[in-house]
């Protein structure tokens, strides 16, 4: 008897013995990330143990969901994703310098400076260069770059940030920390711990396992591209999380106009986050994108009273450079259905349209409202094919949230397209880029379609039931006066 007692619980505990040996893997591969030479993406081989990372990550988080204790689980979740950030910070940012524009957005603007008014090179900028971001020839050649190099990207260009992203900037420039791409890299990865903590708080409120948070956690989205990274779209997944959770939140006063507002906060750091407004106003909309948009306009007005126009930044121009203004960007569009151009930006027009129109139709109480935006963003990524791979977080928060995880197949997709643009992997670019969001996209309607079939499976095998159910234990009816019906049952 003390067997079979014992029995049901060896599974969890062995789970949480895989758990701790896949949390010690993941680290290992980090610092093999991290090791790999060369410079940012160009270096050899660098995808392959960002894909294992990947790959380890999901079966990890799926052993820690299954083990026990329960809070001895939580705990290896908190501490292994205080350790992949402390990791993190051991080195430089690894597949992208976008950091070192965030510090110097930041510096310029401590200075009193419009962010928006100059590029970096502009002669009224050249009291604020320094040797870390400017470096001299030795600079460049200890980080393996040509004489005369800049660490920051599009020098010539205006920033391409908003507005509340600027005021982070800003505050990290201020804020006391370790030097250098340091300080970046611990406040992002304090963000990140904060979207690991709202999302455990939003699994509870929903009734479901907090430590499904460890799908993020675990991934190469929160070690690499905000712990290495630092990338400012954690805040905004922050946010929008936030927005979500407070719109979902009962006896909050004020709460459609809350959820606006953060929405609108979350626009402000990256543009992307507005695909989750249609989700968030199916009900009350003029109350939340009216808030959204305030926050929004807000925010721009101090930059556009003080440069006019100049406030969008480097936007149109970097919309261009990524190929979306003439249409040759969307990889599913040109590989799959051989569309490019105007045909092609029609077609994701009309796929994004027709999914949002879907999503405003959709009943609040059936679709929750986090599924509903992993319906656009996911859309969005699919339709867009974005090459950077830190896009995904928001993706991937909502992903864990609504209980959709194949959708992680889908951020993964983005980071074998950004390598390849900046270094050789065996094989045709170009296919390897389609096919990656092609299987991203596979995944998801495979496990959409088993999802449904399980589903129906379960609908006929509760029908089938339904008879024996009804033939409940009832006692019989007197056959005549006095009689007793004590012990007598229909089955």
């Amino acid at each position: 008897m003390p067997r079979t007692r014992a029995a049901p619980r060896l599974r969890p505990a062995l789970a949480l013995v895989g758990a701790g040996v896949g949390l010690a893997g993941l680290l290992a591969t980090q610092c093999a990330v991290l090791a790999a030479p060369g410079y940012l993406p160009g270096r050899a081989g660098v995808l392959y143990p960002v894909m294992l990372w990947w790959a380890l990550g999901v079966a990890t988080a799926a052993l820690l969901v299954h083990a026990a204790p329960r809070r001895l689980a939580v705990a290896m979740l908190l501490g292994g994703i205080v350790a992949i950030h402390a990791v993190a910070a051991t080195t430089g940012p690894q597949l992208s310098d976008d950091l070192y524009r965030y510090a110097w957005d930041g510096r310029v603007q401590a200075a009193g400076i419009d962010p928006y008014r100059y590029g970096p090179l502009a002669p009224e900028l050249a009291r604020l260069r320094d040797r870390w971001l400017f470096p001299d020839p030795a600079g460049c050649a200890a980080i393996g770059r040509g004489p005369h190099c800049i660490r920051l990207n599009y020098p010539r260009a205006h920033t391409i940030y908003p507005p509340v992203a600027q005021a982070y900037f800003t505050a990290v420039h201020v804020l006391p920390g370790p030097p250098r791409e340091h300080k970046l890299q611990l406040y992002a990865s304090l963000m990140s711990l904060a979207l690991v903590g709202l999302m455990m708080r939003m699994l509870v409120a929903r009734g479901r396992d907090p430590r499904h948070a460890a799908f993020y956690a675990f991934s190469p989205l929160a070690g690499l591209e905000i712990g290495s990274d630092a990338h400012v779209d954690v805040l905004g997944a922050v946010l929008a999380l936030s927005a979500l959770a407070v719109l979902t939140a009962r006896s909050r006063p004020l709460r459609t106009g809350v959820a606006g507002a953060l929405l609108g906060g979350a626009v402000a750091v990256k543009l992307y986050p507005a695909l989750l407004l249609p989700a968030a106003a199916r009900r009350r909309p003029v109350t939340l994108v009216g808030a959204a948009a305030g926050v929004v306009v807000l925010s721009y007005l101090p930059h556009i009273l003080a440069v006019g126009t100049q406030a969008l930044g480097f936007l149109p121009q970097y919309l261009d450079v990524e190929g979306y203004g003439e249409g040759s960007r969307f990889l599913l569009l040109a590989g799959l259905l051989h569309l490019d151009g105007s045909a092609a930006k029609a077609a994701a027009a009309t796929l994004l349209a027709a999914v949002t129109v879907a999503v405003l139709r959709t009943d609040p109480q059936r679709v929750p409202v986090e599924r509903a935006a992993l319906w656009l963003v996911g859309a969005a990524f699919l339709v867009a094919t974005p090459v950077q791979p830190w896009y995904g977080v928001l993706l991937a928060a909502l992903a864990v949230i609504a209980g959709r995880l194949e959708w992680l197949a889908v951020a993964a997709a983005a980071h074998p397209v950004y390598v390849s643009l900046f270094t050789d992997l065996p094989g045709d670019a170009w296919t390897l880029r389609v096919y990656s969001y092609a299987v991203g996209g596979g995944v998801v309607l495979a496990a959409t379609g088993l999802r449904r079939w399980t589903g129906r499976r379960l609908a006929v095998d509760e029908r089938a039931a339904a008879p024996a159910a009804r033939s409940v234990v009832e006692p019989r009816p007197e056959s005549s006066p006095g009689a007793g019906t004590e012990g007598q049952v229909r089955v």
